[in-house]
């Protein structure tokens, strides 16, 4: 009887050992399980209401330019399986192992007048999970209490109140998006394949000097020093500006700001691209197809009663500036993502175009 129980327990113990480790497949280089909350992956060793640590194996990094989100904190991490790594690519994004995840936790600052950009409460995380059949997105809700965060498939409407700029007090609704949003805005095309592909993982992205825990160096470098990323070049790694550096100029500025903020759709790859022929990546350097005297190809109504896409010299005349100073849902850009107009960014762009000769399109 007594060997009985002795075996009824060590089996008891290895299945448990076996789910534990099943549980936590993101670092095998597996197929990784979809699980309800955060702390299920275990790729974060602390969860506190004031700090989220990642596991000693997480990559934090930075973009040199930053999608904007509502004024959203930004907290980004790369989780490899061990033992493997990121292949460099000098333009598309790096090649990542099976089972590696990218989490980017979007958090809201406490001093929402000012839009400083502290940290404060979090909101939401976004998981990109690379499955053998390709990346599967997905978005988690923290509970009020910033413990842990849920699984939400369909997204949420959160509800946000703020000072705004006279002091006033203010609201809108923060968007979790749905996993449709995630892959409408995360989908590629491969000749006639659709797949998903993670957005700021690119060599121009991440060229950047970063502040680390223990030391300020550059994140590729760091990256391959750590082992994590091979066939780093050592000269001519394309780098984009940091969009709100004055040190730059307008024009770098502006079109790093139109890659991060609207090349993930308004690419040749992509169906915003393919259906309006607005190219706005960085690399594209005919003016028509990044909308100098273009007129729309998909705009509809939003384009606000106005012709071409950029008017050189006339940002008052230009879509691409309108739709982004709207908020009206049916003219903004990008249409998910956000429900408040970025001010700074409006007003690079208002500049960029303002900057441009003056020219009078056909």
């Amino acid at each position: 009887m007594r060997f009985n129980l002795c075996i009824h327990y060590l089996l008891v113990l290895c299945l448990f050992s076996f789910c534990s480790k099943k549980a936590n497949l993101n670092l095998n280089g597996e197929a990784v399980k979809i699980h309800e909350s955060i702390s299920q992956y275990k790729i974060f060793a602390n969860i506190q209401k004031d700090h989220l640590s990642p596991i000693p194996n997480g990559f934090r990094y930075d973009l040199n330019t930053a999608l904007f989100s509502d004024y959203a904190k930004k907290d980004r991490v790369i989780f490899l399986p061990d033992g493997t790594n990121m292949e460099y690519d000098s333009e598309k994004e790096f090649q990542l192992p099976i089972g590696s995840i990218i989490s980017k936790t979007f958090s809201l600052p406490e001093n929402f007048r000012t839009f400083s950009g502290q940290a404060g409460k979090r909101i939401e995380t976004r998981l990109l999970i690379h499955q053998p059949k390709g990346w599967f997105a997905v978005s988690y809700v923290w509970n009020e209490e910033n413990t842990d965060a849920f699984i939400s498939y369909a997204g949420e409407s959160i509800p946000v109140k703020f000072n705004n700029e006279k002091g006033e007090e203010d609201s809108f609704f923060y968007s979790v998006p749905s996993r449709n949003q995630c892959a409408s805005c995360h989908q590629a095309y491969e000749g006639r394949t659709q797949t998903i592909v993670p957005i700021g993982i690119k060599a121009r992205h991440l060229n950047k000097t970063y502040a680390f825990e223990n030391t300020t160096e550059n994140q590729l470098k760091l990256m391959e020093k750590k082992g994590l990323l091979t066939g780093l070049p050592v000269f001519g790694v394309s780098k984009l500006a940091d969009a709100f550096d004055t040190n730059e100029t307008i024009e770098n500025r502006a079109r790093a700001y139109l890659e991060i903020n609207c090349a993930h759709c308004h690419q040749t790859r992509a169906a915003g691209g393919i259906n309006s022929k607005l190219i706005l990546s960085y690399d594209e350097s005919e003016g028509s197809l990044f909308g100098v005297c273009k007129t729309p190809g998909s705009a509809g109504k939003g384009g606000g009663g106005l012709r071409y896409d950029v008017v050189p010299g006339h940002p008052e005349e230009s879509i691409l500036h309108y739709r982004m100073a709207t908020k009206d849902p049916g003219a903004m850009m990008p249409q998910i993502g956000r429900a408040l107009v970025h001010r700074e960014g409006v007003q690079l762009i208002y500049d960029w175009i303002k900057d441009m000769p003056s020219k009078d399109c056909p």
